[in-house]
């Protein structure tokens, strides 16, 4: 099985047989995988009526969160990495679009916290499954080991980037210093 990437490598290679393309494979192949998937998740959103698909992940990072507690934008920034403002833009956008409300967060009184509303929850609760399906699509291809296994290396890899879970103290302890 070839693919693009293969014509590139061999192109290099008939130009700098002396350099060593293996991890322009792997970088290569993973930038072009998330541009296709990430075009098929910007559809998804576009048929929710979002304006992209990171509008989409937000609300999708909020509903896993605690309802009752929310997140804040920098939690929110730092799950989809992106900048403060970047994240300020995203969530004026959904905000307008009546999916997520912000109230001031009890434990620091210039923060805020970001809530789903009701329609926000809804909107998640019908794409939820949309986008598993289509990701379940794009995967078609491989098979459950394969699936597995390039799941296993692709977390080695984020990890070795320093893609690792913030430590988020438990609510109890957050109220406790309060």
């Amino acid at each position: 099985m070839t693919d693009r990437v293969n014509n590139i490598i061999e192109e290099w290679s008939g130009r700098r047989p002396d350099l060593d393309t293996s991890t322009f494979a792997v970088v290569s192949r993973v930038l072009r995988a998330a541009h296709h998937l990430q075009g098929a998740l910007d559809r998804i959103a576009a048929a929710y009526g979002l304006s992209h698909q990171g509008d989409l992940d937000a609300l999708m990072e909020l509903y896993r969160a605690d309802q009752k507690r929310g997140l804040t934008p920098t939690e929110l920034a730092n799950a989809s990495l992106l900048t403060a403002g970047g994240m300020t833009v995203r969530l004026q956008r959904i905000q307008k679009a009546g999916l997520i409300d912000r109230h001031p967060n009890p434990n620091d009184g210039r923060g805020v916290l970001v809530c789903l509303t009701q329609t926000g929850v809804d909107l998640v609760e019908h794409a939820l499954p949309t986008m598993l399906n289509a990701q379940a699509a794009s995967v078609v291809g491989l098979s459950p080991v394969e699936r597995t296994q390039l799941a296993d290396l692709l977390r080695t890899l984020l990890a070795h980037l320093g893609d690792v879970p913030p430590f988020r103290p438990p609510i109890s302890v957050v109220k406790d210093r309060a």
